[in-house]
């Protein structure tokens, strides 16, 4: 039969929950069976643990006590969602100020900021180091698991699904949100969605489409910027004029084909545009319209000398 080592617990934790930090009912064994035990990293151990985080739903079977108290944390989540939801659409001061009528209303007024703490704090709570007769126990792998606004989720999706839960989200809306900007955007995704709740599938799709824009125009720009770095053979820098800006690649296309005025720019408008075709319209325009305030400035020698960063190259 195996043995189940009972961690050490500091004394003054004697009667605390390892999950959640509430008072403890009785030992909770880890793997729960011993025919369990080969798939397990480390050796198998018992541990205090509260009468509802013996009782939750955990799944199948997990490698190390670490990744069975993410499931703990996940189905303490789930089950408080809408408790741990308050806090994120509310402010204590809000709740407090917020002029609720009625037996119901009132008594959510007064009991919810509580409600929110309590589930906060044993979601949020992080047990003792465990050892066993003073050893370490080895297996502890940080890097498992979502990690959004300090708190650890089982997966990505699975914090997708807890703040669609609390705040009452549409969760098609923040899934696809999410694969379009990364995981490492989900504050940015998780905003959008809390100003869209209860939206129709048009306007879901409309809002779709404006962020699937929005990301690509950000990837040309940043294709954009690339290929100047790499095409670029003068060290030019941009100059601001009365609010437009001369672009370095606009600038060196003026001078490697001595386009020394407004005249001859207008001269060689085609040429020009044919040049930076491939950034698109907006972009041409935005280069060529820069260009031509530079040049305008460029016919007071005085600023040519005192403003021109890039002056020593039309020498």
């Amino acid at each position: 039969m195996a043995h189940y080592s009972l961690i050490d617990i500091p004394f003054n934790l004697r009667h605390t929950c390892w999950f959640c930090g509430e008072p403890s009912f009785d030992l909770l064994s880890f793997p729960k069976s011993s025919h369990q035990i080969a798939q397990i990293s480390h050796q198998p151990i018992e541990l205090p643990a509260c009468k509802e985080c013996l009782s939750l739903p955990t799944g199948g079977v997990v490698e190390s006590i670490w990744s069975f108290r993410d499931n703990i944390k996940h189905a303490l989540m789930n089950k408080y969602a809408k408790h741990l939801g308050i806090g994120l659409q509310w402010t204590k001061e809000e709740l407090e100020d917020s002029e609720f009528h009625g037996a119901i209303l009132e008594g959510f007024g007064k009991s919810a900021w509580p409600m929110y703490e309590i589930a906060k704090e044993r979601v949020e709570y992080v047990g003792w180091d465990i050892t066993v007769d003073g050893e370490p126990l080895d297996g502890y792998d940080e890097s498992y698991g979502y990690e959004f606004n300090g708190v650890r989720y089982l997966s990505i999706q699975a914090c997708i699904e807890y703040h669609v839960k609390a705040l009452s989200l549409d969760l098609v809306l923040l899934e696809t949100l999410i694969e379009i900007v990364g995981s490492e955007r989900f504050a940015y995704a998780l905003r959008i969605a809390e100003l869209n709740r209860n939206i129709s599938s048009r306007d879901r799709n409309t809002i779709i489409n404006e962020v699937l824009n929005q990301e690509q125009d950000k990837a040309d720009i940043a294709e954009y910027e690339l290929s100047n770095q790499t095409t670029q053979t003068l060290p030019l820098v941009s100059v601001l004029i009365d609010g437009m800006v001369a672009q370095p690649e606009a600038i060196e296309w003026a001078i490697k084909n001595k386009c020394i005025n407004l005249s001859i720019l207008v001269e060689q408008e085609d040429a020009f545009f044919d040049e930076f075709e491939h950034l698109g319209g907006p972009m041409a325009f935005a280069l060529f319209d820069g260009l031509q305030s530079y040049l305008n400035a460029r016919t007071v020698k005085e600023w040519c000398e005192d403003n021109d960063p890039n002056d020593e190259f039309w020498r």
